[in-house]
């Protein structure tokens, strides 16, 4: 599916429509969803999505095709959220028992490495090609041999309706597969400036930190639990494109692993993962070395001292480090996955409970041995606001001047900007309340990044810059009066040039601020 030939160009175009029904009195109608369902006896057969909502011809409005609003998708997730779905148990092994083709040491732990400290599966069995009526080139997968009794999740099987419901920050939507599809892959490009890979067959996956599947609100990221989403994408042969959602910890478990064994994967940016092992099975395997992390010091099961502000420092404070080995592979925990802890099946991988989910997702996601995919991860809260409308850069926090190529050069003038969100970062002590401009930049590599804004003596103008990775003053990285070096990783950062004020006397004024990343 090519990107000039959308099914669906935009969410945007949805937001749009819901402001458009809400002032004309239309009245959306309620809706649920197989997810939402409090009993785990609901008859899979039956539809789970609510009847679209009539509305005026898109022609009419110019702004795409019918859009499904309802009132709510009837989620139930909250911190100790369940997801009631019909019972699929795995496939029975085809072929028997086989050798373990790979095993890696679990303590101790190289210090850039994560444990993989799980309990190994007694046994491992290769699972036929022909499971789910469906057939693949590839060779049989191997498969861990693990026995659980969590039940696959409603959202991660094949779509049994034309629809299904997603809470955008606009309300409620009815989308179709083609639209989920878009919406994933906007929010993957626009907020890491990555490409998505759309060649047949290739396989993408998008990690969301910090939101529960069919959501987009952050909430809140309750440690040791499976509630973020794994979303695996690709276009088939035929060129329709496959949505299956997942749920997934992102973080680490709250389990002990050793100094310098657990680590969580910095958020907004493309990790690159091949087809290959997990200690004895076929998994996602992390084809990086020596990127950042940050290491869990304290074996709390969380960061500390950064904006996710979960629960202050017990005794030493995490910090950032090199690392490797965060794979994507499975945890045999039991249901009820609401109270299901991810403990030690992950000190930083990637983790899919139970058997029926990790055979869905592994069944789908690979392709041969060694191929490579994509993974991105994002942060919900940083998921680029042009995924829900368009905006004309003007250096505000809602739309910040885009840095589009490196060396960059702007001039501006804060004396003529009322934006004035951050007052005191955490890398300084500096007031800050003065009016500030802010700017976004992706990079895909690392590199050194240089920072200078221009600086007159005596022309009682005083800016001082910041660099950010979120959009949150307690996420700065590094601050100057003039300049500043730093060497950063792939990602998504702001630099925010803000007024100092001396006393009662703002120090706003004009300046150039310049940026290179080598």
């Amino acid at each position: 599916m090519a990107r000039g030939t959308r099914a669906w160009r935009s969410v945007s175009w949805i937001v749009v429509l819901v402001t458009w029904l809400s002032a004309a009195g239309c009245g959306p109608s309620s809706g649920t969803d197989a997810d939402a369902a409090l009993s785990t006896d609901a008859d899979p057969a039956l539809s789970t999505d609510a009847d679209p909502v009539t509305i005026p011809d898109a022609a009419t409005l110019d702004a795409g095709p019918d859009v499904r609003i309802v009132e709510t998708c009837g989620f139930t997730y909250d911190q100790d959220f369940i997801y009631p779905s019909p019972q699929m148990p795995p496939p029975a092994p085809s072929s028997g028992a086989v050798p373990a083709p790979h095993r890696v040491a679990i303590e101790p732990a190289p210090s850039d490495h994560i444990a993989h400290a799980e309990p190994p599966p007694d046994t491992t069995w290769r699972m036929s090609s022909a499971v789910h009526g469906l057939y693949k080139d590839w060779p049989d997968l191997v498969m861990p041999g693990y026995t659980d009794n969590m039940p696959l999740f409603g959202r991660a099987g094949e779509w049994t309706s034309e629809t299904r419901c997603y809470e955008l920050p606009s309300g409620a939507v009815l989308l179709t597969q083609p639209e989920a599809y878009e919406l994933y892959r906007d929010i993957a490009e626009l907020t890491t400036g990555v490409a998505l890979n759309d060649t047949p067959g290739a396989r993408t996956v998008v990690g969301l930190r910090g939101g529960y599947p069919g959501t987009f609100a952050h909430h809140g990221n309750r440690p040791d639990r499976f509630n973020d989403t794994l979303v695996l994408l690709w276009i088939d042969d035929a060129g329709d494109p496959n949505v299956r959602e997942f749920p997934v910890n992102t973080d680490t478990g709250a389990y002990d692993f050793g100094v310098d064994s657990s680590s969580s994967l910095r958020m907004n940016r493309r990790y690159h993962y091949v087809n290959s092992w997990h200690n004895t099975y076929n998994a996602l395997h992390i084809d990086e070395q020596s990127y950042l992390v940050r290491d869990d010091t304290n074996n709390n099961g969380f960061w500390d001292s950064d904006r996710n502000g979960w629960l202050p420092p017990l005794g030493e404070d995490d910090y950032e480090r090199t690392g490797s080995g965060h794979n994507i592979h499975m945890g045999s925990r039991d249901a009820p996955l609401g109270t299901a802890v991810v403990n030690v099946w992950s000190a930083g991988c990637q983790v899919i409970p139970g058997m029926a989910n990790w055979t869905e997702f592994i069944y789908n996601a690979w392709t041969a041995l060694d191929t490579p995919l994509n993974y991105f991860l994002v942060d919900v809260r940083d998921i680029d606001p042009r995924v829900w409308a368009p905006c004309t850069p003007d250096g505000t926090h809602d739309c910040p001047h885009v840095v589009d190529g490196f060396p960059f050069v702007h001039t501006a003038n804060t004396a003529t900007v009322t934006t004035r969100e951050f007052d005191l970062y955490n890398c300084s002590t500096a007031d800050e309340s003065g009016p500030e401009v802010v700017y976004l930049f992706t990079v895909d590599t690392t590199g050194t990044l240089n920072v200078a804004v221009d600086d007159v003596d005596g022309d009682a103008v005083d800016v001082d810059v910041h660099l950010l990775d979120a959009d949150a003053p307690s996420s700065c990285l590094d601050r100057a009066h003039i300049s500043f070096s730093r060497t950063i990783g792939p990602g998504r950062y702001f630099i925010v040039v803000d007024t100092y004020v001396e006393g009662t006397t703002e120090l706003s004024g004009p300046y150039t601020l310049t940026l290179d990343f080598q």
